[in-house]
């Protein structure tokens, strides 16, 4: 019925729903920017260093706390990693996410802070408070003088269009035509980028990035040509309740949706 009220032959949907536990593909960016900055303050190489493995080295060194702001998904996710190495997760989340939200985050056993403010505050305060304790910082958005980790976090969503590519064509859809990809800060959108604009891709189909109307960051930024933000306000599409792009994304989505 979608399809034909769209007058398009057919509308497919990636179920994430049972990624990992968590009902939501963010922990595939969080893993790996977990992986990675870990990985870098131990002086190890990623490839040579699993799950299991960094856990001991955690044990025997150095335990730092993980800290990241989220509007939901990310924050668990983040969460759920702490709790997988044997380390404590400090979340930081806007007034107003709701109370199962917050529940979801505490039940993997993270400190949840809530900001007087929006997701924006939020993110900030959580940058204030990693300098000031030592602790990681594991934030999908990234600004000049943080960088590496929201690009880490970028590659791990990579998986989720690998993924994608095998399904179309088990679907017998290979030839899509239109990719719609929901954007907040803009990660999910710069792996989109990264994977159907990038040197090796096999199609190219037009991308639609997605926002809440009382959020629509990428959109304003586009609008400028220039990185934009914008004071965001109530929407059912809390997890992607941000006012203001990823500056790691940025030159993706520019120049690419």
């Amino acid at each position: 019925e979608l399809a034909a009220e769209l007058r398009v032959g057919r509308v497919l949907v990636k179920d994430e729903s049972a990624r990992l536990g968590l009902s939501a593909f963010k922990v595939l960016g969080a893993s790996w920017g977990v992986l990675r900055a870990l990985s870098a303050s131990l002086g190890d190489e990623p490839a040579a260093v699993d799950l299991a493995g960094l856990r001991t080295r955690l044990r025997y060194g150095r335990s730092p706390r993980l800290v990241a702001a989220t509007d939901g998904n990310h924050g668990r996710a983040v969460a759920r990693m702490a709790a997988l190495l044997g380390l404590s997760a400090d979340i930081f989340v806007p007034s107003g996410l709701s109370s199962q939200a917050v529940s979801a985050i505490t039940g993997e056993g993270a400190t949840v802070t809530t900001v007087d403010g929006s997701y924006d505050d939020a993110v900030r305060q959580a940058a204030d408070a990693t300098r000031a304790t030592g602790a990681v910082l594991v934030q999908d958005s990234g600004w000049p003088g943080y960088e590496e980790v929201p690009g880490w976090i970028a590659e791990g969503y990579a998986t989720l269009f690998a993924e994608l590519d095998e399904q179309l064509v088990e679907a017998g859809a290979a030839g899509v035509g239109l990719v719609a990809v929901p954007v907040g800060v803009g990660a999910l959108a710069q792996a989109a980028v990264a994977h159907y604009r990038g040197t090796h891709a096999k199609t190219a189909p037009a991308l639609l990035a997605v926002e809440p109307a009382v959020a629509a960051c990428v959109l304003a930024s586009l609008a400028r040509g220039r990185l934009t933000s914008v004071p965001t306000g109530a929407t059912v599409m809390a997890g992607l309740n941000c006012g203001t792009p990823s500056g790691v994304a940025w030159p993706y989505l520019r120049d690419g949706v």
